[in-house]
């Protein structure tokens, strides 16, 4: 658990000084607890709860499969790595996919979509129970218990990289798209791992961004397969939730149900906004639920 905790934050750092160097943390309303901050709040929680997670996974294997401890121990790591990674992207694609069509589930990961800035900190930046979720939280710890830890610190290098990358705002791929030399290169590469032109789109607003676009984590083949790919090869308007959506305190945000504002109650007691017509959400691009439940169309 340590050493998994000490490649998240080593790439983070490595990734935060590159943005430092570029000047991308002197732009407006980015050093602030709403925007940074958070993000680095969260970096800490996802640090917790995956030690959580493992935690709890070895005391129910334990429990109930103790002669499964290193079944698969003897099969290749060159089998093993690209096996755990594809179950795991998969999975991973379907919750992301699904939390921008549930709305209890988007109340969930709507932290994520709130800053209207890109920089490695958004990686990290979702509401704690996010991190229950996603198939990491017991497919990482299976396949450790499993025998294959050279899978899982692979795999979590790699899933980390591009994690990391794809929400930098230096747009060094737009380089390589363009030149008549790399483009050949890049249109393979943009259909099988999810790079900042593909990933800005699912956090941009404008022309450019489409929130039910793009849900790949690492790789974007599977939007590819299920008809949910995008690639723009430009640079988006903004970034963050339409205009409209309410954005609750970040307190709450990272750590509801926990933390409630006193608005959120409030509204509780008032009867719930309607959602626009069938029609209108049929016809937009993009649908925005908000935690009452109140579609936003996006156009």
């Amino acid at each position: 658990m340590l050493k998994s905790a000490l490649i998240i934050l080593v790439f983070t750092a490595f990734f935060a000084a590159v943005e430092i160097v570029f000047g991308l943390y002197r732009r407006p309303g980015v050093l602030t607890m709403r925007e940074l901050g958070a993000g680095l709040l969260s970096l800490g929680t996802s640090v917790l709860m995956r030690g959580a997670s493992f935690g709890a996974s070895f005391w129910v294997f334990r429990a109930l499969w103790p002669r499964s401890e290193g079944a698969l121990a003897g099969v290749s790591f060159w089998l093993a790595f690209p096996i755990y990674v594809l179950l795991e992207e998969y999975g991973t694609y379907w919750v992301h996919r699904k939390s921008h069509e549930w709305p209890w589930l988007w109340r969930i990961h709507k932290p994520h979509h709130v800053p209207r800035n890109m920089n490695v900190a958004v990686t990290y930046r979702e509401n704690w129970l996010w991190y229950l979720l996603v198939p990491s939280a017991w497919l990482a710890p299976a396949v450790v218990w499993l025998g294959q830890p050279g899978a899982y610190v692979a795999g979590l290098s790699f899933r980390t990289v591009i994690g990391l990358m794809e929400h930098c705002d230096l747009r060094w791929d737009l380089r390589l798209q363009r030149h008549r030399f790399t483009r050949p290169v890049m249109w393979v590469l943009e259909r099988i791992i999810s790079l900042p032109d593909t990933h800005h789109v699912h956090h941009g607003v404008g022309r450019f961004g489409n929130a039910m676009k793009n849900y790949g984590a690492a790789l974007i083949c599977f939007d590819a397969l299920h008809g949910t790919l995008m690639i723009p090869h430009a640079r988006q308007e903004g970034f963050g939730l339409p205009e409209g959506a309410p954005v609750e305190p970040w307190a709450e945000q990272l750590f509801w149900p926990f933390v409630r504002s006193t608005k959120e109650r409030t509204d509780r007691r008032r009867s719930v906004e309607h959602s626009p017509p069938a029609a209108a959400l049929a016809a937009a691009e993009a649908v925005i639920y908000t935690a009452e439940g109140r579609a936003v169309v996006v156009r």
